[in-house]
């Protein structure tokens, strides 16, 4: 643990610089939570989720824990200020708190206001100072929906002094795949179990459907750039552009991962065309009008795919990983993704197993396939149905996780 603190002092003016920042950008911040300075709170549950996508994910598994467990209060945890906007729209019933910044003395100081014997961690976001003084407190700690890349791992077992005391620290890892559990039981977990990824669980929200932005549109070819990031931004518009000589009424809903990309998105796509709008700007009945729409919105993601025939997933054609393919997938929709899909590996492999999904190497794969596809609509459905059915056959998890928590 040492080194692990002499390393976050050494960072501690960047951390705090963050925390600034998220004050400007977000009048709602509240940066004392960060600091450790929490209110009194009581929960029977608490689940921490870095950001959006980790709130998002948990819903079914919170439905069904309310029913099983009407009275029970709840906690849920966020890193970012977008996290916690998506708390406060999906989990109104909830409390919540900034998740402290991993210095032992803040979280220490926030620990001592809770009062809460089980805390549920999603996906692997393990912070030590955390662990530690959860465990102290006698707080059980499982990790859900934790998965970890080939490439994370051989990154912690760089540092065996740190890491394996981290991973014996929560009580289990309920893992996403074997690949994942296999790794967690060689970096000295404890105690493993693979109960699949609850995103398969996820249901396709009534508003989605009832709203149908797809209505709007026609018959004409519309394909969506989702969860996208610096990088990738570039290589859509380029693809976009030739797309338009083949195809002159398809249209591009852009997406970027990131709030704070919306504007420069926007900005880089008038400088490739003139008929550019934001989704802040313009709702999805005068879409139509345009070539592309920047979806500079929060929470929507499932909206523009139910939008689209054909869905890139982000993130995928530089180093970053990849985004969750299932959304798309349980809307039906033929999916694309780039070279980079470690983050959801055996998922995107399965996937593409299936004929639910194209991997893309290169902007020219990506280009001959949008255009194929914009060119054979059926080719479209095809796969899209291939991806519904697998997203549908692997559904189940939360319930396999409700069992293996003692909620009691």
């Amino acid at each position: 643990m040492w080194l692990y603190r002499v390393l976050l002092f050494l960072l501690t003016p960047v951390i705090l610089l963050k925390i600034r920042r998220f004050q400007k950008n977000h009048p709602h911040y509240r940066a004392k939570e960060a600091l450790g300075f929490w209110p009194s709170v009581e929960a029977d549950l608490w689940i921490h989720c870095a950001s959006v996508g980790e709130v998002l994910a948990i819903r079914p598994l919170v439905t069904q824990w309310r029913e099983k467990h009407p009275n029970h209060r709840f906690l849920i945890t966020t890193m970012t200020p977008t996290g916690a906007e998506q708390v406060e729209k999906t989990f109104p019933f909830a409390e919540h708190r900034y998740l402290p910044m991993d210095w032992r003395f803040t979280v220490k100081r926030a620990l001592k206001r809770l009062s809460c014997k089980h805390l549920l961690i999603v996906e692997t976001e393990l912070w030590p100072n955390l662990l530690h003084q959860a465990k102290r407190q006698k707080i059980r700690v499982d990790v859900i929906n934790a998965r970890l890349s080939e490439r994370s791992f051989l990154r912690y077992q760089k540092f065996p002094i740190v890491s394996r005391p981290l991973f014996k620290l929560p009580d289990c890892f309920l893992a996403h795949a074997k690949d994942d559990a296999k790794r967690f039981e060689k970096l000295g977990a404890k105690k493993v179990l693979v109960t699949g990824s609850i995103k398969f669980d996820l249901s396709v929200s009534p508003d989605v459907l009832q709203d149908d932005w797809r209505q709007n549109l026609g018959a004409r070819f519309v394909w969506v750039g989702g969860s996208t990031h610096q990088g990738e931004d570039e290589i859509l518009l380029s693809v976009h552009k030739v797309l338009l000589q083949k195809v002159p009424d398809a249209l591009l809903l852009l997406v970027p991962r990131h709030p704070e990309r919306f504007n420069a998105v926007y900005t880089l796509a008038k400088q490739c065309f003139d008929s550019v709008t934001l989704r802040s700007l313009t709702p999805p009945d005068q879409w139509s009008n345009f070539d592309v729409v920047i979806g500079d919105s929060m929470g929507e993601l499932m909206h523009y795919y139910q939008a689209s025939d054909l869905a890139f997933v982000g993130g995928s054609l530089i180093k970053r990983g990849g985004h969750n393919p299932i959304e798309p997938a349980l809307l039906g929709k033929a999916i694309l993704v780039g070279p980079y899909t470690f983050n959801f590996l055996e998922i995107t492999d399965q996937l593409l197993q299936v004929r639910g999904a194209i991997r893309c190497s290169d902007e020219d794969e990506l280009r001959k396939a949008v255009i194929t596809f914009a060119g054979q609509p059926s080719q479209c459905y095809r796969i899209g149905q291939a991806a519904l059915r697998f997203a549908e056959q692997n559904q189940g998890a939360v319930t396999r996780v409700l069992t293996e928590i003692d909620f009691r």
